[in-house]
């Protein structure tokens, strides 16, 4: 849907947070409180960034030049960036099952994604999708995609899927070992290609526990930086659902920590279209589920039993976290007779020492940085989704030096991520 620029919020609807010189405070005086005493609610956006507000849909956008220089050592690298996985799983798929590949083919408008002969995709979000983003030349081409990066100086991009998610949401995903190592095989060529500039995430089998070392070790060949489970992952082949703290998995965890890979959880497995509202609330409620993820994986001893595993959280901001480590350590504190197994530490420790977040624009994550470990943390730009910070990059990275200074803002917008994917 194309965005009425007519429309588009002035500066004064603009709340900004923060301690920059060009951000302002919220009115504390008498005018400003509300009878109650309390502040009085903007009418506006309560967006921190002023180039964010009103912008167009990101296949309109163009990538923002220069705003200020970067203090120096400062490597901006995108831990979660998307590309269109387009017809990779055809020529990939053994031949007898040639028939039921997955295929991504452009017609009427849009990429219309269909299993076995039946489209997956109705032809009006095919068209709403095409013209929001994934007809953007950057999705697909490497060329117009480096021209972007290079504008809003962007070195490196950790690369997570497009429509890959949409299958993530069948637990029970016919041929799904076919449909995520034909994946694997492809993103890890196109990365391959990319001069240095972009790195894979990977699926591995992880509904298959017993093939776990093998299937993690493909990855590893086929030059994964990191690897990916879903948030909601179904079934066992033998019809058992999965939870991440059951034993059965014990052998794919085992299996992560000895590839030295760091394994990742990312929102948008599923986005419901059909109720009013369904998108809105589909995308404000996902990383919900990070609480069941992390709470398994804590709770369970899973940390403990692997210590050598490292999670990352993808999508889900930063804010969502220090209410989640305060809830913990309480429940593991108000239940010593019923917490089991016991822990080695406090489960606020396990954030700290196996565990990482991305976001593109937090201002309220960011002031409770100190709650979340400035280590933990990693900048993303979402490249080139509705949400991302494409367009607008400059700026976004610029609040985030505003907000923490210059030592954590540079591990924050690059170095971290340079280290955990072993970006070269």
């Amino acid at each position: 849907m194309r965005l009425d620029r007519s429309a588009r919020p002035t500066p004064e609807h603009v709340i900004k947070i923060g301690l920059s010189p060009r951000r302002t405070r919220r009115d504390t005086s008498a005018k400003g409180q509300q009878s109650h005493g309390r502040h009085a609610m903007p009418d506006g956006f309560i967006l921190e960034i002023e180039e964010q507000v009103g912008i167009a849909v990101a296949r309109q956008r163009q990538p923002q030049g220069p705003t200020r220089a970067w203090p120096e050592g400062t490597v901006i690298v995108s831990a979660d960036s998307h590309m269109l996985e387009t017809d990779c799983w055809i020529d990939r798929f053994p031949e007898h099952l040639k028939d039921q590949a997955p295929r991504m083919v452009f017609k009427d408008g849009g990429w219309d994604l269909s299993i076995a002969g039946q489209s997956m995709t109705p032809p009006a979000i095919a068209a709403s999708l095409c013209e929001a983003m994934e007809c953007y030349p950057g999705l697909t081409d490497l060329e117009t995609r480096f021209r972007d990066l290079d504008i809003e100086g962007v070195s490196r991009e950790l690369i997570f899927p497009q429509r890959l998610f949409g299958l993530l949401m069948f637990g029970e995903l016919t041929n799904r070992r076919e449909v995520f190592s034909a994946y694997n095989e492809h993103i890890g060529e196109v990365c391959a290609r990319s001069g240095g500039r972009l790195y894979a995430v990977m699926i591995p089998s992880y509904w298959d526990p017993e093939g776990a070392a093998q299937s993690v070790q493909r990855c590893v060949e086929l030059g994964a930086s990191c690897l990916m489970v879903p948030i909601k992952p179904g079934k066992f082949e033998n019809g058992r659902t999965i939870h991440y703290n059951h034993g059965a998995m014990d052998s794919f965890w085992a299996a992560v920590e000895a590839s030295g890979l760091p394994l990742a959880f990312h929102i948008g497995e599923a986005i419901p279209t059909a109720e009013p509202g369904a998108v809105g609330v589909s995308v404000l409620t996902q990383m919900q589920g990070f609480r069941q993820n992390w709470g398994q994986l804590v709770f369970g001893g899973v940390f403990d039993r692997f210590p050598g595993l490292r999670c990352v959280f993808v999508e889900g901001g930063l804010s969502w976290i220090p209410g989640m480590l305060h809830d913990a350590d309480m429940i593991y504190n108000s239940f010593p007779t019923s917490i089991s197994p016991k822990l080695a530490h406090p489960p606020s420790w396990y954030w700290r020492n196996h565990c990482y977040a991305t976001f593109m624009t937090d201002p309220v994550g960011l002031e409770m940085l100190h709650r979340i470990g400035p280590e933990t943390v990693m900048w993303s730009s979402d490249y080139p989704h509705q949400e991302s910070t494409f367009g607008y990059t400059r700026s976004a990275i610029d609040a985030v030096f505003d907000a923490v200074g210059v030592e954590d803002a540079q591990k924050i917008v690059g170095k971290t991520a340079m280290a955990l994917f072993r970006m070269t």
